[in-house]
Formats: structure tokens, sequence, C-alpha cells
């Protein structure tokens, strides 16, 4: 059957680096680069984070108090208007945060997080995960 659009879809994730934050307003920032072979249409934001490495469970699994500001670099555009907390944009992995529309990064785009954070005493180690699909042009 012949593809009207010219295009393939195909599930993908793309995981920034491992954020490492020191408590009181400590803030890192991870990039990750989408590949050359095709744009990425990003339909969820989800977080794992712990403290210390610790093992966890489910209700003992923290909520790390950081805020987030996610920028696309080669457009120079932030997908906020200032940093938010992490849980207000990305669920956890059993309940991803569906975005309220999906945003579509260029092939070779490099998308930075930025995560500060804001409890007093705690380091967290917070692992962020980009869900959706790859967009392939067909010649």
């Amino acid at each position: 059957m012949e593809n009207p659009n010219n295009v393939v879809v195909d599930y993908f994730a793309y995981v920034f680096p491992t954020f490492t934050i020191a408590p009181a307003g400590v803030s890192q920032t991870q990039q990750v680069q989408i590949q050359a072979d095709s744009d990425f249409e990003l339909l969820q934001l989800m977080y794992a984070a712990d403290i210390a490495l610790a093992a966890y469970v489910w209700n003992t699994r923290p909520i790390p108090n950081v805020s987030a500001v996610l920028t696309d670099t080669g457009s120079g555009r932030q997908l906020m208007n200032g940093a938010v907390p992490l849980s207000a944009i990305a669920g956890i992995a059993e309940q991803p945060a569906w975005l309220p529309q999906t945003k579509l990064f260029q092939r070779n785009a490099t998308i930075a997080l930025q995560l500060t954070n804001f409890d007093a005493a705690v380091t967290y180690n917070v692992r962020v995960t980009m869900v959706g699909r790859k967009i392939f042009q067909l010649a």
C-alpha cells in the first residue's frame, strides 16, 4: 500500500543523562541530541528519582523538589515561560504526563533540560525521558 504522506512513524524514547542535583538552589543542565535520521514528536515526559541511590517501593518513591526548564536550543525557544516543578510536567513511568499538545523537534536539534533543586537538604538523582515517535521522511 502506498504511503500518501511519505512518512514512516516509529516509537522512540530519548533519555537525558542522569542529573545529580545538590540541595538549595543548585542547577544542572543536561542535553539530548535529536538523531539526524528523523524528526521527533514529543508526546510524554517521565521521570524517575532517588535519594542517594536508595531503594524504594511504590509508596516510598520520592517526588523530587526540583524545577524544570526545557529548551529547544536550535530555535532558542523554551517550552515554558519560567521554571516549573518537574512533577507538574512529567509523570512517573506508570503514570506518564501526556503533553496537552505534541511538540515536534527537528532532526539534529539539541534539547536542553535544566533542573534546579529547591529542597533545603536533599540531593536527588533524577532521570528524565522524552517519549514520542520518530518521523522518517521517505524519498
